[in-house]
């Protein structure tokens, strides 16, 4: 299985700033077993708009990004589709 985008976000600011992933869940405002199940198992549906603004604040990054890489893991967006241009 292909690593899901959300994960390889999340994961780049890991290695970026050294913070474990329970801490990190915490500042995002879900379980780590939730975070886990994302990595293991991929998204199976859009996280609530809470969770993808906590993700934007906390990766440091536009919403949009955040968005289109939960639209993408979540399949409403393809290989074809954009939202930010990238």
């Amino acid at each position: 299985m292909e690593t899901p985008r959300l994960v390889e976000l999340i994961d780049a600011h890991k290695r970026a700033y050294g913070v474990s992933e329970s801490e990190l869940a915490r500042r995002i405002g879900i379980t780590r077993q939730n975070l886990h199940l994302w990595r293991t198992r991929g998204l199976r549906g859009l996280p609530t708009r809470t969770t993808l603004d906590g993700l934007a604040a906390e990766l440091h990054l536009p919403y949009a990004q955040v968005l289109e890489a939960a639209l993408r893991d979540a399949a409403y967006l393809d290989a074809a589709d954009g939202l930010t241009g990238g």
